[in-house]
């Protein structure tokens, strides 16, 4: 998942961290003033200007994205350029209250040395906390979110023991900028460490560092499917010839590790390109348009899935956010019906809000039947949307395909590269065979016996091929 511009990207003047080139998105400051948190938004192309002329005396916090629209909704988000995690030191016993913030840098690159944690690019102070930042070596877009934030979580995770806050994991998410005041303690916003390589702050690529930081690497699942079919053989049950081929795609590197908040992300995704192309833009209600989903079923869907993604303080100004998009005013404005579909999911989402670390560990254990939001199954989705293979195809959907669909892009995938590979199609072949035994027949030595055995060596085809060419020769 590449830069969304590759050329011409620059660095933070701050945290020497790589922006995108696309100076017309948007991040957000936001301040306190008299106790109240205010927002404006700015144009990337801003971002050192306005940096450096913020009153280094009052709290001030930044976006952590960047955003299509003036907007900080994950909805809206366009890269992300860092993995971070706040840490906060003052409710731990890891950091005893005689260390200094040096010290802490030091206990925390050891810790990450320890537990084989890639360091983190830079280490700053929150003036009470630390944040730690890991650097993409290139912006990363939009389709990654889901995978951004499995990967913040499984950072929390890891930083657990530090203190790590479990809810500084959504995209939309503000942190306090380098060079300004925490004014609960009157201490400096600074940074304290940078790892460096070659005089730069030292950058990872996304992909890469998700494989080795999120819990189940492809190499692990490649192992697990290697023992289980192990125990199949030992059992001396057959293996299906499809899940043999899907294996050999995942050794190849053709297909990722499944990743529940990538693929709830994909299917927001998708829900949003079937409203763009097939609806105009506005998911109409069904007697309008005949079709069996209307609002209800896609805010109810919509909704589930971002209660995987979206914290829960945050949840209900996203779904709405994200109604507002492709559901009718009306429907979006009738408490009745948006909050109405909503209203369990919120319930959910705060119970697992209010669970302790351990309850919460366990809860992601659970699989299925953990608690939090609604889980549907990929096929159950495509059923109650109403999805057609046509919308597969034609809309070019990432994650709502049947099996059908699956198959005929990987048919699609395999020819392309059979194609690349130098492999003629079979009508092609099936000429060329004919040509070739043709010259052959043409060039035969009378002395020299011929049978389809002569003839399969003397051009190098098969028996069989002979066998049909002969056959289709006869009168």
């Amino acid at each position: 998942m590449g830069a969304i511009l590759k050329k011409d990207i620059y660095t933070d003047p701050s945290e020497n961290r790589i922006l995108p080139y696309n100076g017309q998105a948007f991040f957000t400051l936001n301040r306190i003033n008299n106790g109240h948190m205010t927002q404006k938004a700015y144009r990337l192309d801003q971002l050192e200007f306005v940096l450096s002329h913020i009153a280094n005396d009052r709290d001030t916090y930044m976006a952590q994205g960047f955003f299509s629209r003036p907007c900080r909704r994950a909805l809206f988000i366009e890269t992300m350029t860092h993995a971070y995690v706040d840490i906060d030191c003052y409710k731990t016993e890891f950091f005893p209250d005689w260390m200094t913030k040096q010290q802490k840098v030091q206990s925390i690159l050891s810790y990450c040395d320890d537990n084989l944690i890639p360091v983190p690019s830079a280490i700053i102070s929150s003036g009470r906390g630390i944040y730690l930042k890991w650097y993409w070596a290139s912006p990363i877009p939009r389709e990654a979110v889901g995978r951004a934030v499995a990967l913040n979580k499984q950072l929390v995770s890891l930083f657990a023991p530090l203190g790590a806050d479990p809810a500084c994991v959504d995209v939309s998410r503000i942190l306090r900028v380098v060079g300004t005041l925490n004014s609960k303690n009157n201490q400096p916003v600074e940074l304290l460490h940078q790892t460096d390589r070659d005089g730069h702050a030292i950058t990872y690529v996304f992909d890469d560092f998700a494989d080795e930081v999120l819990p189940y690497s492809l190499e692990q699942i490649r192992e697990w499917r290697e023992a289980q079919k192990e125990r199949y053989e030992a059992k001396g049950q057959v293996i299906h010839l499809a899940r043999e081929k899907a294996r050999e795609r995942l050794k190849a590197g053709n297909r990722k590790a499944f990743n529940r908040f990538d693929w709830c992300w994909r299917v927001v995704e998708d829900i949003r390109i079937i409203a763009d192309k097939k609806y105009g833009g506005v998911i109409p209600y069904c007697e309008e348009s005949g079709h069996v989903a209307g609002p209800d079923i896609y805010a109810h869907i919509g909704a589930s899935m971002l209660g995987n993604i979206i914290p829960s303080q945050q949840l209900w100004p996203e779904i709405k956010t994200w109604a507002g998009l492709i559901l009718p005013a009306s429907y979006v404005n009738d408490k009745r019906n948006l909050l109405a579909h909503s209203s369990t999911l919120l319930k959910k989402a705060k119970q697992v809000a209010n669970m302790t670390e351990e309850e919460r560990k366990r809860n992601e254990e659970a699989g299925l039947h953990r608690k939090g939001a609604y889980r549907y199954k990929t096929q159950t989705i495509i059923d109650r949307l109403g999805i057609t293979s046509d919308d597969m195809r034609n809309f070019n959907l990432k994650v709502l395909i049947d099996k059908d669909e699956k198959r005929r892009r990987d048919r699609e995938n395999t020819m392309h590269k059979r194609r690349e590979a130098g492999v003629m199609e079979r009508v092609e072949w099936l000429n060329a065979s004919d040509n070739k035994i043709s010259q052959a027949l043409e060039a035969w030595p009378n002395e020299k016996k011929l049978t389809q055995q002569t003839l399969a060596d003397a051009t190098g085809l098969s028996v069989r091929t002979i066998r049909a060419h002969w056959k289709k020769s006869i009168p």
